[in-house]
C-alpha cells in the first residue's frame, strides 16, 4: 500500500515537471508552429531595407515611333560593262574591267516603328571606281544612290538585332574617259540588304551589313561617236552599262 502510494506521487511529480517545461518552451518561441508548413517569401528590394533592384542592362524600345539619323561607310563593288569599238569587228573592241572595289560614304534618316521591330529610312550614298585595260586606267565612274529602305528587325528586345530588308531608289552614274568622252546613266534600282545591329544605349546603335542594288535599265546606249539609226552605227563608239552595286558597310545611328 505504501509502495503504491509512493509510486503514484512520483509519477504525478514527473508529469507535472514535463508539462511545465513544455509550456515554458512554447512561451519562449511563440512563432514556432510545427503543425504549419514552412513558406519562403522573396525579399523585395526597397529603399527601406537598403537593397537596390537589379536593372535590366538592355535598352528597351517603347510603344512609340522614334526618328533616327546615321552615318555609313564601307566598300563598294560595282559591276560595269564598258566596251569601246572602232569597227563592227570583235577584234577592234576594247573591253575594260569593272571598276575596282573602292570606298563609299553616305547618310541615313528615318524612323523606327513602335516596339522597334521595323524601320523605314532614306539613304544617300556616293561612290566611285576606276576601270582599267592592260593595267592602265581607262575610265572613272562616279555613282550617286538615292534609296528608300524598309527593314524587319529580329529580337527587338535584345541588345543584338539581326535584320533583313529591301530597297527601291534611283541611281545616277557618270562614266568619264579621256580617250572616249563621258556618259551619264540614270535609272531606277531595286535591291536587298541584311546585317546585324548592336544597341549600345537607348540612343546609340552601330551596325554592320551588306546591300545589293541592281539597275533596272534594259538597254545600253552608244555615247562616243554618233548613231543615226540602230542599224547604222558610226565608229568609233562606246557602250557602257552599270549593272549592279554590292556594298559592305558599317554605320552608326542616333535614335531620338
Amino acid at each position: 500500500m505504501n509502495k503504491t502510494l509512493l509510486t503514484s506521487v512520483l509519477l504525478s511529480a514527473l508529469f507535472s515537471s514535463t508539462t511545465f517545461a513544455a509550456e515554458e518552451l512554447s512561451t519562449e518561441n511563440p512563432a514556432y508552429t510545427p503543425s504549419e508548413p514552412l513558406v519562403l517569401e522573396p525579399v523585395v528590394a526597397t529603399p527601406e531595407n537598403g537593397l537596390s533592384p537589379i536593372e535590366d542592362e538592355v535598352p528597351k524600345f517603347d510603344d512609340t515611333m522614334h526618328y533616327f539619323v546615321g552615318l555609313t561607310g564601307g566598300m563598294a563593288d560595282m559591276s560595269l560593262s564598258l566596251v569601246h569599238a572602232t569597227s563592227s569587228s570583235d577584234k577592234d573592241k576594247v573591253s575594260a574591267s569593272s571598276p575596282d572595289a573602292s570606298g563609299f560614304a553616305g547618310a541615313d534618316i528615318g524612323f523606327y516603328t513602335a516596339g522597334g521591330n521595323g524601320r523605314i529610312y532614306y539613304s544617300f550614298q556616293k561612290m566611285s571606281g576606276e576601270s582599267k585595260f592592260d593595267n592602265k586606267k581607262i575610265a572613272d565612274t562616279d555613282v550617286t544612290l538615292h534609296l528608300l529602305s524598309a527593314d524587319y528587325i529580329f529580337l527587338a528586345d535584345k541588345a543584338i538585332n539581326p535584320f533583313v530588308g529591301a530597297h527601291v531608289g534611283y541611281m545616277i552614274a557618270e562614266t568619264t574617259s579621256e580617250q572616249y568622252g563621258s556618259y551619264k546613266q540614270s535609272n531606277p534600282v531595286l535591291g536587298v540588304q541584311a546585317g546585324v545591329a548592336w544597341r549600345i544605349s537607348d540612343h546609340f546603335t552601330t551596325e554592320i551589313g551588306a546591300r545589293h542594288t541592281a539597275s533596272q535599265r534594259k538597254d545600253q546606249n552608244y555615247w562616243s561617236g554618233s548613231k543615226v539609226d540602230p542599224k547604222e552605227i558610226v565608229y568609233p563608239n562606246t557602250q557602257s552599262d552599270l549593272k549592279n552595286i554590292t556594298t559592305f558597310y558599317i554605320s552608326a545611328n542616333y535614335r531620338f
